[in-house]
């Protein structure tokens, strides 16, 4: 793994991945995850809005592809029920 948390952090803003929701980073030597919480029944379309954002990364040679799958690999997305 390549990336740092603060790479990450900053390639969830340059792609605007924050704006779906909550999102929490944990990323170290030991443990690589990222999580974002989504609107309730949004988790899949989110996941692949991600995953083509990725993708354009990757086509655009704007990040390595080794470490974007790393990144896909370690990325949850769930969903979160709004309380009444």
């Amino acid at each position: 793994m390549v990336y740092s948390k603060e790479e990450v952090s900053n390639w969830i803003e340059d792609l605007h991945l924050s704006t779906w929701g909550p999102t929490t980073i944990d990323w170290n030597e030991k443990v690589h995850r990222v999580h974002i919480s989504v609107e309730y029944g949004r988790s899949e379309e989110v996941r692949k809005e991600i995953e083509k954002s990725v993708q354009s990364e990757i086509d655009n040679e704007t990040t390595d592809k080794d470490n974007a799958q790393d990144f896909l690999d370690h990325l949850y997305v769930t969903d979160y029920m709004v309380e009444d």
